[in-house]
């Protein structure tokens, strides 16, 4: 292993022209082993970050990565500057944590990921609870997928993100050092959405294994419920014969057109008290199975230096919960 002070003085060597962006490039690389999504994740384009890395191999007179046809994997050399470079960018992210750290907690705006079945309901309230408790902060709503928002809080990209337990535990191991911390805010039911005079789904309650398949809208990112598991796939021709493509359909959208269909979706809690206050029609059944909960929480990076203000969030939630969850402090 390179010690840390050597790392710093090799990298600072005046031959050296790399900088502090060229090694998150790297780093980015030997993470995924794939450029594209090294790419994707450091937000650049493809063609650049190969390009700085060519660059940087070139400056070292040796490759750093063995580039074959759908892999990429380090060389004997890179695992070595990997590791160096490792450290400094954990260093560097260290800098960058302690100065937000000594700064009014106000003066940087607070950026929130949310997935699409929380971000149109949610937004005003995230936005109403924080200008109450910190009236000078200003409040960013990010919308994505939650491997997406893992990610952009990983890097620094986004502040904390809602995330569902169950997502939290599939992308990361229980003893991956790197995975971000969660903490619980509720615990939110999942219902069965249909039309109010839809002709199959006419009981107050169901059970998973007996929703209808071949009307069933269902999107390949789970919510992150237990039960999710004995549901039926939706195959696209099922999408396509109930009038939706499954490929670019919207939570939102869906939703707003089961009145006129015959389809039938998943809907969180938190959705549909926000479709019922807005008089949308619908009829939510309430699922038998055990596993119709799911446990919300906000993640973060370890050492977050504004985690007071996740404290706070926490708080608020536990004596003014949004309508439809019950507040992690209840169990």
């Amino acid at each position: 292993m390179i010690a840390l002070s050597s790392a710093l003085g090799w990298f600072s060597r005046e031959k050296y022209l790399m900088n502090l962006r060229d090694l998150k490039y790297v780093e980015a690389v030997a993470k995924y082993r794939n450029f594209s999504r090294a790419a994707d994740a450091t937000n650049v384009s493809q063609p650049a970050l190969s390009s700085q890395i060519r660059k940087l191999e070139q400056e070292l007179g040796s490759d750093l990565f063995d580039r074959k046809p759908g892999d990429v994997q380090l060389t004997k050399f890179g695992e070595r500057v990997v590791d160096a470079v490792r450290q400094i960018n954990l260093l560097a992210d260290g800098i960058r944590e302690a100065a937000m750290e000594f700064r009014d907690v106000e003066a940087v705006p607070l950026r929130l990921g949310m997935t699409p079945t929380l971000a149109p309901y949610l937004t005003q309230y995230f936005i109403e609870m924080l200008s109450g408790i910190y009236p000078s902060l200003r409040v960013v709503i990010i919308e994505d997928k939650p491997a997406q928002l893992a990610e952009m809080v990983e890097r620094q990209d986004i502040d904390c993100a809602l995330l569902a337990w169950r997502t939290h535990q599939a992308l990361y191991d229980a003893d991956d050092e790197d995975a971000l911390n969660f903490i619980s805010l509720w615990f939110e039911p999942l219902y069965l959405a249909a039309r109010n005079d839809h002709p199959v789904l006419t009981g107050a309650t169901i059970r998973a294994k007996d929703v209808p398949g071949d009307y069933l809208i269902r999107f390949k990112v789970p919510f992150g419920y237990e039960l999710e598991a004995d549901l039926p796939v939706t195959t696209p021709e099922v999408a396509e014969a109930l009038g939706f493509d499954l490929d670019r359909a919207r939570f939102e959208t869906v939703c707003r057109n089961l009145q006129f269909s015959d389809a039938c979706t998943l809907v969180n809690a938190i959705a549909s008290n926000q479709f019922t206050r807005e008089g949308l029609g619908l009829k939510y059944m309430e699922f038998e199975d055990n596993g119709n909960l799911r446990e919300l929480g906000v993640v973060h990076r370890k050492n977050y230096p504004r985690a007071s203000i996740i404290a706070s969030i926490k708080t608020y939630i536990n004596e003014f919960p949004p309508a439809g969850v019950r507040p992690a402090s209840e169990t």
